[in-house]
């Protein structure tokens, strides 16, 4: 009963905290507590010592994870495996403080209420950026460009401690997947398409998001630490057609060389979590593939006693796969196949059918022991234990200034200069970048250079600044796939986001910067490109800012067509038709075409620079590289294909003797002065 008077909510939660860290083990053994409440127990052994004690269904229900709204209540007497934080505490447009605190609520209701008081694990999307108010980083294909895994394992230890001040401790975090299809609309999402690269980077975020941990066991983790749970395990990225959750057509060897070496590297660096793929692998689902998970990850790699989660409904899917004749047999396929937790999202919830399954002997009870016992060490080694509320001040280090220094610095490496020529009738070898500090006027162009008037309207009348990172659509492009602001744009705590506009602004403080955007991304409608080319004409430089927005380019959205979409391209055609140096800026979520089979106008682009989705301090970025301020030095990590037809790899995983080219075009890209190579 002390450790429920003590989590009682009419506590406050800094007292709650402290007061818990007074229960000392001493006194545990004194109060008769078990061995598992024993902090300076092995963990192994506190495990081992709790599971004796629960009955089946308190060991099933670790194998949960509701991903979508949260029934506490239905889980007080039981708790729960896993929770996604933002769902779960129906908080998408909380302050973080708030956050914490429902954090908080659910997690004593879950300790004071279940039999044993097991506490429940909060996970949350924490690829590039914690929560809402925290840094946004750059997208991993951005940081890929770096070739720096010492930053990449810096960003991934700010963003756990920025997570573990929310009161999070899984983060689904890294994607290893290599995407060899630029038309996949996750592309964004993935370091490189190089395994090499990734493997190295697999180690870098395992380090950083986790602090040493060994190869298949669960050692204590610091408390600004959390579990890396990289995704999604296995060959996602060559998916047939470039198609989200299409078959991986592959040899056992191209799977093993070229997309499995980025787990096993993760694996041996000790990460702890993974997640199932929505593909089939060698023709049989990654959810219910146990030569796959059981045999290659966990046995070969040293995965070991690290947890898997399903990703969103696949178990249930396990019937459209036709491996499945109903909901018991998939959950038994599923934990059969090394699935530890099941991901719910909506009303899915497979694994609540797992007491059928065990009842027709499809599962036994020792493969739900073995998927509860890894649940339970996960929650050992974080501490949920010990320590299972969250000081609601701790949020007061989201953003601080060593975290948007990090992103800035990220940023600047990131970002990739592909074209830097002379001026168009230039006399001079010089080329165009970095621009003068005596530039007197700069027109910046495109729909992800800056805020609209409309926009700007919208930002004022609400009381925002432009530089918000809900203001407007340029910024949020900036941002990328898969941080809060893409869920929940509006709300409380938004993080600053300078535009390229801004950026430039800043840059050059004594030059006239304009803004238009002259096309859209969402529409083919060409009426402003008038204004844009005008602006460009009576300015000394051009910067056109094009690319994705987060429709184009994200989770479901793969696309047939890699040219720049809307009305982007008779944009840019215009503006270099004007006569104006032109720097272009792509801001995408993945390796866009220009047009045609040769991409005919990037020859008359005076400067281009890559950025793919650089983050918060992206345009600061871009402006000072612009400037001069800061030396580009970012490399591609991805093939740039002329057209979706050449969609391949190219980063071929076996030295190919002989390689045949189209008839119509070449295979390889322009080279930096926009001409054809073979």
């Amino acid at each position: 009963m002390a450790r429920r008077v003590l989590l009682s909510l009419g506590i406050s939660t800094c007292s709650v905290v402290a007061l818990l860290g007074t229960l000392s083990s001493a006194s545990r053994v004194e109060l008769g507590r078990p061995l598992y409440t024993d902090k300076d127990a092995p963990i192994y052994d506190r495990v081992a010592d709790l599971l004796s004690k629960m009955t089946l269904q308190e060991k099933i229900v670790q194998t949960y994870a509701p991903y979508g709204a949260f029934d506490v209540e239905a889980f007080g007497a039981t708790s729960v495996g896993m929770m996604s934080i933002n769902p779960a505490t129906k908080c998408a447009s909380c302050t973080p403080e708030q956050l914490v605190q429902a954090r908080n609520k659910i997690q004593a209701t879950l300790v004071n209420g279940s039999r044993l008081h097991i506490p429940g694990s909060f996970s949350q999307e924490a690829l590039h950026s914690a929560t809402k108010g925290g840094t946004v980083f750059p997208e991993l294909v951005t940081q890929g460009s770096s070739w720096d895994p010492e930053l990449v394992e810096n960003i991934a230890s700010a963003v756990a401690a920025e997570a573990r001040m929310t009161g999070v401790d899984v983060a689904f975090s890294p994607v290893l997947n290599q995407w060899v299809d630029s038309r996949f609309g996750r592309l964004q999402e993935g370091f490189s398409e190089n395994p090499t690269l990734t493997a190295a980077y697999a180690v870098a975020a395992a380090n950083g998001f986790q602090g040493p941990q060994p190869a298949g066991k669960w050692a204590p983790m610091a408390q600004d630490k959390v579990v890396a749970l990289g995704k999604h395990y296995a060959a996602y990225g060559a998916a047939i057609g470039g198609l989200n959750g299409a078959p991986a057509e592959l040899s056992e060897r191209t799977l093993r060389e070229f997309f499995l070496k980025s787990w096993k590297a993760f694996a041996k660096a000790g990460g702890k979590g993974a997640m199932t793929a929505h593909n089939t692998v060698l023709d049989r689902p990654c959810h219910a593939n146990p030569w796959l998970v059981n045999t290659v990850f966990r046995e070969e790699f040293s995965f070991g006693d690290g947890i898997i989660v399903s990703d969103c409904n696949d178990i249930e899917a396990l019937m459209d796969f036709r491996v499945a004749k109903d909901m018991p047999s998939a959950a038994a396929a599923a934990l059969d196949g090394g699935v530890d937790l099941d991901l719910q999202c909506g009303s899915s919830s497979a694994y609540t059918s797992l007491s059928a399954a065990i009842g027709q002997k499809l599962v036994n009870e020792t493969t739900v022991e073995t998927a509860a016992r890894r649940v339970l060490l996960e929650k050992m080694a974080v501490g949920l234990f010990d320590h299972p509320l969250t000081d609601e001040t701790l949020v007061k280090g989201l953003n601080n200034p060593k975290h948007q220094a990090l992103a800035l610095q990220a940023a600047e490496e990131g970002i990739v200069l592909l074209i830097n020529k002379p001026p168009p009738g230039s006399h001079s070898s010089k080329p165009l970048l970095p621009l003068s500090a005596m530039t007197k006027s700069i027109a910046v162009l495109g729909p992800n250079g800056g805020c609209s008037d409309l926009e700007i309207a919208r930002a004022l009348t609400a009381g925002k600044s432009t530089m918000d990172a809900d203001a407007c659509a340029a910024g949020m492009n900036m941002l990328g796939s898969y941080t809060q602001y893409q869920y929940n744009p509006t709300g409380a705590h938004p993080v600053s986001v300078p535009t390229a506009f801004e950026g430039l602004k800043a840059a050059f403080p004594d030059a006239t910067v304009r803004y238009e955007a002259g096309a859209n991304i969402g529409d083919t409608n060409t009426s402003r490109i008038g204004a844009a080319v005008a602006l460009a004409k009576a300015s000394d430089v051009a910067v056109v800012v094009l690319g994705d927005d987060l429709h184009t380019s994200s989770e479901w959205g793969d696309r047939d067509s890699l040219d720049l979409p809307g009305g982007q391209l008779q944009l840019l055609e215009a503006v270099v038709a004007s006569g104006t140096p032109v720097v272009l800026v792509t801001v995408t979520g993945r390796t866009p075409t220009f047009g045609g089979p040769d991409n005919s106008v990037l020859a008359n682009v005076t400067a281009m620079m890559s950025a793919f989705r650089p983050g918060q301090a992206g345009g600061t970025a871009i402006g000072n590289l612009i400037a001069g301020a800061a030396s580009p030095s970012g490399k591609l990590g991805q093939s740039w294909v002329r057209s979706a037809g050449q969609a391949m790899s190219g980063a071929a995983p076996f030295l190919q003797w002989r390689v045949g080219k189209w008839v119509a075009n070449s295979r390889s890209p322009p080279d930096p002065d926009g001409r054809v190579y073979d």
